[in-house]
């Protein structure tokens, strides 16, 4: 009896320095306080990280076009000292260029992009931002071409009903 005990009790400090190890393997980028490659500075005020490429297809949120949707999930840190009443939709854009350097600039797809983030129970670009603020949302555009190659994610950051951007960031898309 008294075997099996100390047996258990070394498997369980053992598991426990386990357990501990692997939890401080991960640190999000985006709350690194050394640059990294990932992580993307508008005015060290607003940062956004695409934690996961971008998927293209004909569906998302349980909604189909006769195009093609590109959804991927963002994280956007919210440091400004102002609060903000809400991000517009303004701020999300995506641009494609082909290969004869053509660009193609596509809005955001409010709709669907809120549908998605209130089925996930996320935040809604509408909700305030406030100081220390970190937002997971989806983030999806209906676009014409299934070209995963020459696509680029604009982020241009403003106060919901303004069109006046905070700063303006470009972040290169590779796709699953």
């Amino acid at each position: 009896m008294k075997k099996t005990f100390y047996i258990l009790l070394c498997l369980f400090v053992l598991l426990s320095a386990a357990i501990a190890c692997s939890a401080d393997e991960y640190v999000d980028p985006i709350l690194l306080t050394d640059p990294h490659p990932d992580v993307y500075s508008c005015k060290n005020d607003i940062f956004i990280e695409i934690p996961v490429r971008p998927t293209i297809g004909k569906s998302a949120s349980m909604r189909f076009t006769n195009k093609y949707f590109i959804e991927f999930k963002a994280e956007i840190l919210f440091l400004l000292e102002e609060s903000w009443n809400g991000l517009d939709r303004s701020s999300f854009s995506l641009k494609y260029t082909n290969a004869d350097g053509v660009e193609t600039v596509y809005p955001l797809d409010y709709a669907i992009t809120m549908m998605a983030n209130m089925k996930n129970s996320w935040f809604t670009f509408a909700e305030p931002y406030e100081f220390a603020d970190l937002r997971y949302t989806s983030i999806i555009f209906e676009v014409d071409s299934y070209d995963t190659q020459g696509w680029t994610f604009v982020f241009r950051p403003a106060e919901r009903g303004s069109n006046v951007p905070y700063c303006e960031v470009s972040v290169p898309l590779v796709f699953q």
